[in-house]
């Protein structure tokens, strides 16, 4: 899998996909005003990110970012979030990924922790 795969993978669903960069210069693949589908916060809209990743094999960072915040921050709760290097306004959700990374994979992985939060 590549960024590259990733990113028309979510265009495919008419998602608009852009670019960001955090404090340090890592860079981010963000998914704009994304209306989350199911769970208990079904019909938020926020953006999604996901850091970039330029190795091979590919391996998916331990990290979905979300514009708002959508949950309380606490990393020390069942829900493991906490403010985000992309900026004040950005939370970051520390989810690892343990999975062959595909597209599909990877999309399935944001959906379901959007879907199994309890707020």
């Amino acid at each position: 899998m590549t960024d590259s795969e990733l990113e028309e993978y979510l265009r495919s669903f008419g998602l608009r996909v852009e670019y960001a960069q955090d404090n340090s210069g890592y860079l981010y693949i963000v998914t704009c005003d994304f209306v989350i589908p199911c769970g208990p916060l079904a019909g938020r809209t926020c953006d999604v990110a996901l850091a970039r990743c330029l190795t091979i094999p590919y391996v998916v960072p331990p990290a979905i970012h979300t514009r708002p915040a959508l949950v309380r921050m606490d990393m020390t709760g069942p829900l493991k979030t906490q403010a985000s290097a992309l900026g004040p306004d950005w939370q970051y959700w520390s989810r690892r990924f343990d999975r062959v990374p595909t597209p599909q994979a990877v999309w399935t992985h944001v959906l379901t922790v959007f879907s199994q939060v309890t707020p």
